[in-house]
């Protein structure tokens, strides 16, 4: 039998397979790098950005990981 989403309004994002979206602040703490250089990027289009319903800007982790990985400069490829 399925299962209605309003049913499970309890799950999580990552248990619909949605990655969290976080604000400039939240994923830059999480990366170790200053607001203001991810807010930079967001605002030049180097990172996608998202403002669903009130205009904050928010980012998902890894479309600023690639970004990063993107930008990489020399160095041994992992």
């Amino acid at each position: 039998m399925t299962t209605l989403i309003s049913e499970d309004t309890e799950k999580k994002p990552e248990e619909f397979g949605v990655e969290s979206l976080l604000t400039i602040q939240q994923a830059a703490k999480a990366l170790g790098v200053h607001t203001w250089a991810l807010r930079r990027a967001v605002n030049t289009g180097s990172i996608p950005a998202y403002a669903p319903f009130n205009g904050r800007k928010l980012v998902r982790l890894s479309e600023v990981i690639a970004a990063i990985n993107a930008s990489k400069i020399g160095g041994k490829n992992v």
